[in-house]
This record gives C-alpha cells, structure tokens and sequence, in this order.
C-alpha cells in the first residue's frame, strides 16, 4: 500500500468539525454543546452507597427539557429508547476513564455511544441484530475503504436511476435477493420489492464491513416508508401508490444522512473502543462475557407485555437477513409471545433473574449496576418491575441501593397499547457486595534494571498500599483499589488467574494490542522518540516517580527545565496537566510537539501528513536553487553546513510544511525535519560536539529520510489512538514556552499563579555538561533562524552553560568567598576550595574557569528553585534528577558534589527533604560518551 493511500482520507473527512484557534491549536466545534455530566476522579468515591444514593437521588431525572437526539443518538427510528442522559449520569458518577460499561439490553447503542463519549470502553449486547447494527453505526469511525465504497455506490445508484428497468424486470433479475415474506404483495408493491432487492444484492458485494453497515443501516431506515405498513407503530396494512425509482431515491437520501451524522460525529468518538454483539442477555454468565470483568452496568431492559420489537422491526430484520422468529421466541417482555404462550408477569420476572443473575456474574465486586424499569401490566393487573427486580437481585447476592422514580419523557411511546399506559419509570441501583481481590502483578516482558525493581515494589505500595510478597508480587486487594492498578508502570498486567490477565496502561501505550511485546525496553512509545535530545531520562522513570506521589486526577506538574518534554509527556499521557519551559526554543517545540499533536483531532493529522506526502511523492528530482525560508544572514553557514545539493531541497520541503500546517501540527512536521538535519549535514553524526564529517558529505536524500521518520512516528501516534480508550484517566492540554525558570515572567507565560503546583519534577542541566545550543545549532540554523550571533549570547546565558566571557568570570570569582553573594555556606566553602586547588594546579583555561562557572550555576539553581518554591502549593513536591561531576585537577580527581549543593540550596529557600533515590543510567554510542555521567539521585523534596 503507498503511503497517500495509507494516510489519506478523502477531502470530506479530513476535519470533520474541527477547526483552528489563533494561537494554532486545533478543537472540536460544538463539541461543548453536548450534556456535560459531574464526574468521579477516584474509585474511593464508590465505597459508600449512602453517598452514592444521596447523590444520584440529587439528579433531576425527568429531562423533558433537553435534547435526546445529538449526534447519533436519532439515527435510526427505535421503540421505548433510552433518553442517553440516563447513561450519560450514571457513567460519569459511578465509572472511571477506560473502564468497561456494559448494557445487557443495548438497544440501538444508546449507552454505549455515550460511554464513548465520556471515555469509557463499552459492551453493548441485544437479542435484535437491528439494534446491533445500528450501534455499530452510530460509533463508526469511517476509513479511506469505506469512503471510497460508498462513493462507488452512490454513482451506480444515481446511474441507475437515469435508465431504471420496469418494475417486474428488476424484481425478477433480483429475486433471489427478495426475502420470503409471506403475503409479500400486501406489504410491498412491485416497484418497491425490486428496488429493495437490488439495493440488497450491491450492498452485499462491498468489500468495506463498515461502508456495508452503513449502507444496511440506510436500507432498514426507508423500508417501511416504501412499504404498505401504515406506519411505525401500526402493523396494518394500506396500499398507495410508490412510484418507480422513489425507493431508491429515499435510499440515496437517507444515505447521505447517515454519512453526513457519522462524519460529525467521529471526531468526538475518535477514540472509542466498543463491541457490538447480538446475543441473548440470557446468555451472559454462559460465556457471553468474563466474571468479574465489567466495571458498571447501565441498561433498560425491556418493559414486561408492553413492546414486540421482532414485530416492529419484522420487515427490517427480514430485508437485512435476519428471521423475526427467532427473535420472537426468546423476546423478553414481548406482549405477542406471553399472550400466545398464555404466561404472566412471574414468567417475566423468572427470565429477567436469570439476566440479573448473569449481570452479577460478569460484574466487579463493589460495582454498581443501574437498571431503568417499568411497571408491568398483565390481565389489567399492574405490578411493580424495580421492587421485584430489587427483591430477585437481592436473592442472587447484590445489594439494593435505592430506587429513584422518574417521568417517562414524552417522545416515548410503545408499539402496542400495553406499553403505553405508563407515564414513570424508576432507576433501580445495585450494587455486588465488596470483596477481596487475589491479584498478581506481571512484570514488563524486558528486564528491568535494579533501581527499577525496588521503584516497582514501592509503586505498588503507594498506589495500592500493599507491601509485595516477596519477589511474587501479588496481594489481595480490595476492589476499589484494584482499578488503581492500572497505572503502575514498573508492571504489565494484572492477574486474577493464569489464564485472566489484564494489561496496565503502561503495557498498553508500550505494545498497544500486540501479543508478542517486544523483550527489549522501548524509551520511544508514543511520540517520546520524536526528536534525538542529549541528557533524556526514561519516560517509565518518569512516571513511576508521579506514581510515588499518588497525584490526583488533572494535578499539575511543572517542569522547569523541560529540555525536549519527557516529563511533560508523561504528565500528559498520565491524566496531569502539564506545564514546562526551556530556553532552547528548540526543546520547546519539540516538547510542545510531542504533547500537543496527541490532541489535535486524527483526521487533521492525517490529511496534513497526507498532502505533506503527496507533495514530496511528486517532488522535483532537482528542486529550484531557491532559500526564501532561510535568512539572508543564515546563508553563508547554511552553506558551510550543508551539501550544495541537500539545501534547495531542505528549502522546498520546509516552503512545503509550511504551506499545509499551522501550530502543533507545523511544529510535528517541522520537528521532523529537524531530526534529519545531522544524517543530511556535514556534522559527524556520532558525535556530542560539532565537528565535521571526515570524509564531505556530497548529497543526501532529504525526501526519503523525512519519508521514513514520519512513516515511524506516525505508526507511533496512531498505535496511541488505537489504545487511548484504555487510559484509566482523562488527557488535559500541556502548555510550553520558551523560557527562563529563573525569570517570574515565564511562569505568567504559563498561566501559573503562587502556590498552584502540585509537582516539581525535573532533570536540569549538569553543571558544564552539556552544550545543548551547540549541539542543535543546525536545526536553530534552519527553523529558527538563529545565526551564531544569537546562539551565543544564548548559549553564554543557560544554567550549567561552558561558556562564559572574561569580564564576567572575574567577576564570579571574585564573589566566592562574599557571604552574601554565594549561598549556602556548603556552596562557598566548596567553591573556594576549589578555587584555591585550581590556582596553584597547572590546567587549561577551560579548567581554570570551572570554579566561575559552578559559581554562576550554583547562584542560577538558587534562583530557579525559588522561583518553584513559590508556585509550589503547600505539601507539595519536588523531585530533580541530578548526578554529580568530576574535575581532573593535575593527577587528581576532584568531586563536584552536586547533588549535596543543589540539596542545601533547596533547603534553604524552604524545601524539606523527604529522601534520595539512587538510579542508575544508560548511555548512548557516541564519541566522548566515557564522561558521561551513569549515576544519578532523584532528590526528593516537600514544600512544607
């Protein structure tokens, strides 16, 4: 497949509804416009169901007022259907982001649409393949296949309709096609039988399951309005006349409403993850679904004696295949079958609690089930549905919680006049009796280094408050901290038995669905490999130390020296709202690309990265000598840098980018680019500094290398989109800047007031370390215009920075032994030592200025801890990786103790130290790696 066709989807679906905000950031229109519902951020918030009761009984449930018919929820007609703010408000109160919501009695999808919608996984199961094939539907999220499907049957249709054959000629060319409807001429005229029967026969033919659903869906939407059936919910007879081609007209029409409702609505369910099963809710705790595997159940099963909807849906389900009595026999609640069968409301009662026996079956302990019910009326004797209901699910183990009346909403009507004599209904909440919970905790398929398995051990005891047993790692567990589980990073998945395990949010942005995860660590999931930047730790360390501090859902987390946004994109991918900066406007696009590409809507991303494609796929073999994207003054090192060949190339891709992006999306791309920059440059490579190749570098193929860092990083981002319905919390936009975190006005650019953090957690520059302007000077050459005359007073003004001017190193030097000016005393007394051994010891200039250097370093992370401090709320913490340095002084090794110094310093502006944790790290290939720094601290601190 080429990759136009891999990406691309056609024109029409590319933004759906999205559009652009100034600032470049991408959001949903209308999307606000929806029923916003008060969420839980925690299962602690389950554990009382007096709480529970009191606050669902504070809902006013009638909703008479509101809208029931957004997004899909009016796409196909449905008898007696769920109002979705039911489902809607027991979702948000009594489930969590990524958990399984199941609706034994799914009906046309109603729950399951809206458990989308809030982030939920969703199981919808129904005795009605119509109600199965409109969920399916109404969550579908339409591909490049389907669209072309669809497009290919509206042209043979509209063809057709040019030239139609008589009515008898289409019926008999498609009369295998008709289905065996007995008194077929009573309910069908000609015209519409042949019409119907090759629309059936071309449907049937497409290669696309979902452009085939939609188009299935299109044809049981116009049946009965071209048939003699008198209307909805009349199953009478009354011939009229329906002209020839009217059948297929309504069809086309109907069609592209579906299309139309699909495409509007997909940007908002993007990333759902759902089932459809057409199944008996008999049948649940026979195999239909896992014990003790669904987190909430929220159904309406169907009222006893009031609807027949193998009847209302007779001719629907016999034109898409399907054979009305086999629904009809196992119906549950039909008025047809208990009058034939001659049983009443205790023959109801008995299936229904072999439903409810099911439901407890396949729920978690402590989990709630909430089932709307009706009253039933059998031989004109009314009986209580939810009291009798809440009498049998008490009998098989569950807890009645309460019983909530509601009025029944005026658009709810029923087939038969049974069904319509109820004017409320009532909320009927169970829930399955808490339990202990024997798990264990499968360890990553890689090994783990040794810092790693004591982290491991001490998230699960902060997360689930569990000491481990032994090297086992398993433990019993309360129910509700069991769903903590899947935020532990240091472990895969959780086991009930050898057979049952299920996989942690880490495994599953790792690996997505992949049977075979990979045996070697992978540092770059999602879009944590987008750029090469010196100096990153381990996103998993990352979030295991967030996972210490027991956030809560939307804390805030601040890093302060964010270099390319591990942390930040950890906080992100974690449920953390995210805040950092750097002074490298480099590092700060790419950490504001890493972040903020995940919330641009896919279809955006997608047609971006297609055109992008297109373009380069009918690029010039030689593109013109043009640098009209470059600065006139960047040009003489541009071309010292840069193969003669490589740069009109570099030119017309960046003049490309450019030309079909704006904000992160611009930022992705471009990042991109940024990190080919060394493969297509005369810069070796393999090394940290700048030096170049020894052997010229005469061309490069820019447009294959770009071609193939996108191909990897898409692959990356759509394995998240994949997966995204399994986080256990909601995603909140990062924001990032360029900046100084020694300057207050880089936190206002943040939107940070005092005492507003929840979380410090960083890795800033090494004293001397690193030459990060130096090192990614090439790319702040191209993106960013910044010749040598604005990298070095950059470079020159970074904390840990090597450079520093004469003036200004005796200047420093001069105030190491002032007691005001170096601070704490461990700083000074350190720093003079050194400065005294440096004076009389014969080394370089570059060692000579090191005493100056630690100096200014020392005085700039007394500023920018400071700075944390008062953003910092109070019991907040702070958590800096940092590792010490050495000095050769003559022969001798000379400490630079680091981690001590930034430690004292922290403690005097206010922090209190909570502990160090001692970690361990990997290095790159590269020349001049032996200097690298391979042990680390994480600092642990406490505003208190």
């Amino acid at each position: 497949m080429s990759r136009t066709n891999r990406y691309l989807y056609e024109m029409e679906l590319g933004g759906g509804p999205a559009v652009l905000e100034e600032s470049g950031r991408y959001f949903l229109r209308g999307e606000e416009a929806y029923p916003a519902y008060k969420e839980i951020e925690a299962p602690d918030e389950l554990r009382d169901p007096k709480k529970v009761s009191k606050d669902l009984q504070q809902i006013d449930w009638s909703f008479t007022k509101e809208d029931t018919r957004f997004l899909t929820h009016d796409l196909h007609p449905y008898p007696a259907k769920f109002i979705p703010q039911i489902p809607g408000h027991c979702i948000a109160r009594l489930s969590l982001p990524g958990e399984l919501v199941l609706d034994p009695f799914g009906g046309s999808g109603t729950t399951a649409l809206e458990a989308i919608r809030l982030g939920r996984r969703a199981f919808s199961i129904d005795a009605n393949a119509v109600g199965t094939l409109i969920g399916n539907v109404k969550t579908c999220k339409l591909d490049r296949a389907a669209t072309a499907d669809l497009h290919s049957l509206q042209i043979f249709l509209t063809t057709r309709l040019v030239d139609l054959p008589a009515a008898e000629t289409l019926r008999d060319e498609h009369e295998t096609w008709i289905p065996r409807i007995p008194n077929v001429e009573k309910w069908f005229p000609a015209s519409s039988l042949g019409e119907l029967a090759m629309l059936r026969a071309r449907i049937m033919k497409m290669e696309s399951n979902k452009a085939q659903n939609i188009s299935l869906l299109a044809l049981s939407r116009i049946v009965l309005s071209v048939s003699f059936q008198d209307s909805e919910t009349r199953y009478s007879s009354r011939p009229h006349d329906i002209p020839q081609g009217e059948t297929l007209k309504r069809f086309l029409v109907t069609l592209n409403t579906i299309i139309k409702n699909v495409l509007n609505t997909q940007p908002i369910l993007r990333y759902g993850v759902r089932e459809f099963r057409t199944a008996d809710a008999r049948e649940l705790a026979r195999g239909t679904c896992k014990a003790d595997s669904v987190d909430l159940i929220a159904t309406s099963p169907p009222y006893g004696n009031a609807n027949d909807y193998h009847l209302y849906h007779r001719f629907r389900l016999l034109w898409l295949g399907h054979d009305p009595r086999s629904l009809a026999k196992i119906e549950i609640g039909s008025h047809l079958r208990h009058q034939k069968e001659e049983t009443g409301f205790e023959s109801y009662r008995n299936e229904m609690r072999e439903c409810l026996s099911g439901m407890f079956h396949v729920l978690k302990p402590g989990r709630y089930a909430v089932l709307v019910v009706g009253d039933a009326i059998y031989k004109k004797v009314q009986y209580q549905g939810a009291e009798s209901f809440g009498d049998d699910a008490e009998s098989i183990g569950f807890e009645s919680i309460c019983i909530i009346k509601r009025h029944i909403h005026q658009t709810k009507r029923s087939f038969v006049a049974a069904g319509r004599r109820a004017t409320t209904e009532k909320l009927l909440i169970l829930r399955k009796p808490p339990a202990g919970v024997s798990i264990w905790f499968q360890a990553p398929p890689y090994r783990l280094w040794p810092y790693e398995g004591l982290l491991r051990a001490r998230e699960i005891k902060a997360l689930l408050g569990v000491k481990t047993n032994g090297h086992l790692f398993s433990a019993i567990l309360d129910p509700y901290t069991t769903t903590e589980a899947r935020r532990l990073v240091f472990t895969h998945g959780i086991g009930m038995t050898a057979l049952d395990v299920v996989p942690t949010w880490q495994a599953m942005i790792e690996n997505g669905f992949s049977t075979q995860p990979s045996p070697r660590k992978d540092p770059k999931y999602v879009t944590h490999g987008l750029h090469p930047y010196k100096g990153k730790f381990y996103p998993q360390l990352a979030k295991g130390l967030m996972n210490l501090c027991r956030l809560p859902p939307g804390a805030r987390v601040l890093d302060p020296f964010c270099g390319s946004g591990t942390a930040l994109l950890e906080a992100y991918l974690n449920g953390h709202r995210a805040y950092g900066c750097d002074m490298n406007p480099l590092a700060a696009k790419i950490a504001r690309a890493k972040i903020g590409i995940l919330e641009v809507n896919p279809d955006v991303v997608r047609d971006a990265i297609g055109t992008v494609i297109r373009r380069i796929e009918d690029a010039p073999t030689s593109p013109p000598s043009d640098t009209d994207q470059f600065s006139d003054r960047c040009l003489d090192e541009i071309t010292e840098w840069f193969p003669r060949p490589v740069i009109p190339k570099l030119n017309w891709l960046l003049r490309s980018i450019r030309a079909v992006s704006i904000g992160v999306v611009r930022d992705f791309l471009e990042i991109l680019l940024s990190r080919i920059v060394r493969e297509v440059s005369q810069q070796d490579p393999d090394d940290l500094r700048i030096r170049r190749r020894r052997k010229p570098l005469e061309d490069a193929d820019v447009f294959g290398l770009y071609l193939k860092g996108l191909d990897i990083q898409y692959e990356r981002i759509e394995k998240f989109w994949s997966v995204r319905g399994y986080s256990p919390r909601c995603f909140y936009p990062g924001r990032v800047v360029a900046g100084d975190s020694r300057d207050t006005r880089t936190f206002k650019q943040l939107g940070l007031s005092e005492a507003e953090v929840d979380l410090v957690l960083t890795s800033p520059p090494y004293a001397t370390a690193l030459p990060y302007i130096d090192t990614d000077r090439l790319s702040l050459l191209l993106l960013f215009d910044m010749d040598s005359s604005l990298r070095r007073p950059l470079e020159h003004d970074l904390i840990g920075s090597r450079e520093i001017a004469g003036m200004k190193r005796k200047a420093l030097e001069d105030d190491i032994g002032n007691v005001e000016a170096t601070r704490p005393e461990s700083v000074r007394l350190f720093l003079q030592k050194l400065q005294e051994r440096i004076t009389l010891a014969n080394v370089g200039f570059r060692r000579k200025n090191m005493p100056a250097l630690l100096a200014r370093f020392f005085r700039d992370m007394n500023l920018a801890l400071e700075k944390c401090w008062r953003i910092m709320r109070h019991g907040a913490e702070a958590m800096i990786v940092i590792g010490d340095n050495r000095l050769r002084i003559d022969a001798d090794y000379e400490r630079i103790p680091t981690t001590d110094l930034v430690q004292d310093i922290a403690v005097s502006k206010g922090f209190s130290p909570v502990e160090r944790i001692d970690i361990s790290v990997t290095t790159e290939n590269l020349i001049h790696i032996k200097n690298a720094i391979t042990k680390n601290v994480v600092l642990r601190l406490r505003r208190p």
